[in-house]
């Protein structure tokens, strides 16, 4: 499936799940970017690798705030799972942490 299919095929099951039209431009702006991210990578690597090393880039890179890239991961979750079929097993990405609050 090329990209164009994927995003396609994103829109068409995003849609038939009634979700809304911001989780619908949210999602699909992730799974853009991560197309994009992919395409950079080694062929070799598992799903969850390719995953893993987006976060982390999020994480450490983009400076992205933990909320977007768990928007992000869920994002992405849901394209492998409800798009693709194909749940991903065990992500361990390095990930942002929410600020601790003091009064």
């Amino acid at each position: 499936m090329n990209a164009t299919e994927a995003i396609l095929r994103a829109t068409e099951v995003i849609r038939l799940q009634h979700k809304a039209p911001a989780t619908q431009r949210a999602y699909l702006y992730w799974l853009r970017r991560y197309i994009r991210a992919v395409c950079s990578m080694a062929t070799g690597l598992t799903s969850e690798q390719k995953l893993e090393r987006f976060l982390t880039h999020l994480a450490t890179k983009s400076d992205l705030s933990a909320s977007s890239q768990n928007q992000a991961f869920n994002a992405i979750v849901f394209f492998y799972e409800q798009v693709l079929k194909k749940p991903l097993q065990n992500v361990e990405a390095f990930r942002s942490l929410r600020p601790v609050h003091t009064r």
